[in-house]
């Protein structure tokens, strides 16, 4: 046999063991694989949401004590009660096992959703990469993709300003409104144009991004929002009285 012909016999069986249309999804374990499908499935989904492919990402499914001891590894403090995932900031996720859900307050039918809001988050910040936008925006986003159907629940309507720092999202957690907001956004103009923003943002200020995509001043939107979800909590109130 010449080399000419080794070499041709090489290239083919290296042709025939390459992975058809590998996915850039990383299983850590087996317990994680058990939920393969439906992983891939919301990572396919947010690909076409925001048509945008963020390279590798590391996933991983853990028991109630391996969850909090790793996100304590990571984190360097214990989770807080509602906390059953996370997008590390190495790239990893982590998030609880179906199983466990309820030990934490939590129904087993929102496991999947928890694993689209961290992928998303996954997504934002590969778009965004070496930026990060405000707090509000990004959970606002995820929940909003994740959650977009559960109905509002809300105590107090926190003004924006208070919720683009770590420091202030924090102090308020202000998932539900965050959400809203996004979910009004999408009713008013689409799906596509949330992507279009969030992509916008890589380049200018998200004041900019917003005035450019939906051709609105985003402090005018945001008073305008506010006051609309605090007459609806008024109406809420009062029909439960």
């Amino acid at each position: 046999m010449t080399w000419q012909n080794t070499l041709v016999m090489l290239h083919v069986i290296i042709v025939i063991v390459q992975p058809i249309n590998k996915m850039p999804l990383n299983y850590r374990s087996m317990l994680t694989l058990k939920y393969k499908d439906l992983i891939s499935g919301k990572f396919n989904f947010l690909v076409n949401f925001f048509d945008f492919e963020p390279g590798d990402v590391f996933i991983e499914i853990l028991s109630l004590e391996d969850f909090d001891k790793f996100y304590e590894l990571e984190r360097g403090k214990k989770p807080e009660f509602f906390v059953v995932g996370s997008a590390l900031d190495n790239g990893r996720i982590i998030i609880l096992d179906k199983e466990d859900f309820e030990k934490k307050k939590h129904k087993e039918e929102e496991f999947e959703r928890v694993i689209l809001h961290e992928l998303a988050h996954m997504f934002i910040r590969r778009i965004l990469w070496p930026k990060q936008t405000y707090p509000w925006i990004e959970e606002g986003v995820c929940e909003y993709l994740s959650f977009k159907d559960y109905p509002l629940k809300i105590k107090d309507v926190v003004d924006f300003n208070e919720i683009k720092t770590i420091e202030g999202w924090r102090k308020h957690y202000a998932y539900q409104q965050s959400k809203e907001f996004f979910k009004m956004l999408s009713k008013k103009f689409g799906d596509k144009k949330t992507a279009d923003f969030i992509k916008k943002v890589k380049r200018k200020s998200e004041e900019e991004s917003f005035k450019e995509v939906f051709g609105k001043e985003l402090n005018k939107i945001e008073e305008e929002f506010k006051t609309s979800l605090e007459n609806e909590k008024i109406a809420s109130s009062r029909n439960t009285l």
